[in-house]
């Protein structure tokens, strides 16, 4: 007598190949991607050394807000992150630079990017216009205006970020007119961006939880008082 199972065996979903444009998109999304977010979190990582320089990088920013502070010295988790999915697009995009095939949809993928990246440095120009002129109206005394702050944590992180922008803006740009030796000089250098930001991230991210502090600074407690001074002062009572 002929049974049949109680449980439907599970048909796997079948795989199509991905053509050459879906290759393409992915190709110059993740490789433009690598650049732009490593260019930036080897600067946020720098700046975690200083204590005193705000960071926030764009797109990954815009969504999670100022993530990428580092006034406490310390790397974020959010941070840390980014540096490993640069290298992971950078990854992407040297696998799939092997695998293009198709001229016309590398130049079509490359004009898309162009076109983001020079809305991504169009916008942060916007803000460093905007933040210098503020910064100069409020030059008195009498604005209480940290002019510091602002041109360091403000105007030099999106100056930054515009410099960064435009240059891939330029690449793509190049790219986009069939200049494929660009793209195949681009994916490694892709690589070597992304792999530093993740390193300089990693020795920041040690450095901000184990280094002591200096012989200066452990006379101080958070308050900016000479904790030397309190102990003397509580041995005295």
């Amino acid at each position: 007598m002929a049974t049949q199972p109680v449980v439907e065996p599970v048909k796997m979903p079948t795989i199509k190949k991905a053509d050459n444009k879906t290759i393409a998109a992915i190709n110059a999304i993740s490789t433009s991607l690598a650049c732009f977010l490593g260019w930036m979190t080897i600067f946020a990582a720098i700046a975690s050394f200083t204590k005193k320089w705000g960071f926030s990088i764009p797109l990954v920013g815009w969504i999670f807000g100022n993530n990428f502070s580092t006034f406490s010295g310390t790397v974020s988790i959010t941070l840390l992150a980014t540096g490993l999915l640069t290298v992971l697009f950078s990854v992407i995009g040297l696998i799939t630079a092997r695998k293009l095939t198709d001229v016309d949809a590398m130049k079509c993928s490359w004009k898309t990017i162009r076109n983001a990246f020079v809305i991504i440095a169009g916008v942060e120009i916007f803000k460093m216009i905007a933040l210098a002129i503020y910064a100069l109206c409020g030059l008195g005394k009498k604005a209480g205006v940290d002019q510091g702050d602002l041109w360091l944590n403000g105007f030099l992180t999106n100056t930054l970020a515009a410099l960064g922008a435009a240059a891939i803006a330029f690449i793509a740009n190049m790219i986009a007119a069939g200049k494929t030796q660009v793209l195949s000089i681009m994916r490694f250098v892709a690589l070597g961006i992304a792999g530093a930001a993740l390193i300089i991230t990693v020795i920041a991210t040690f450095v901000g939880f184990y280094a002591k502090k200096s012989a200066v600074e452990s006379l101080y407690d958070d308050s900016g008082s000479s904790s030397l001074y309190n102990s003397i002062y509580d041995l005295l009572k």
